[in-house]
């Protein structure tokens, strides 16, 4: 999976786990892909100051993930329930498997 799928997924399981600076280094480069030169302009700070800032945002992050594993469980209830969906022919069975479908 792209670095930046992985990223935006982690941003959205944990994004409220960091603090207000954290979260708005992460948004500019991982959703408004953003250079680390554009958001130390934007934030008024160096891209040095920017990129350390967002490597200690994703550092924690994956540490949350590696602890919680919420990302990879909710990839393996997905999975499960794509399988269910392609092998049964019960409408209410594959209603509900396309319910955790969009919900996962």
């Amino acid at each position: 999976m792209d670095d930046f799928v992985v990223r935006g997924n982690l941003y959205e399981l944990y994004g409220g786990l960091l603090n207000e600076n954290q979260r708005k280094v992460y948004e500019y480069h991982v959703i408004d892909d953003m250079s680390f030169t554009e958001i130390g302009e934007e934030l008024g700070t160096s891209r040095q100051a920017a990129q350390e800032l967002f490597r200690r945002a994703d550092k924690k992050l994956q540490d949350t993930e590696t602890t919680l594993g919420l990302q990879s469980k909710l990839r393996h209830i997905r999975e499960r329930a794509v399988m269910i969906l392609e092998h049964t022919e019960d409408k209410e069975i594959q209603k509900l498997a396309g319910e955790i479908i969009d919900g996962v």
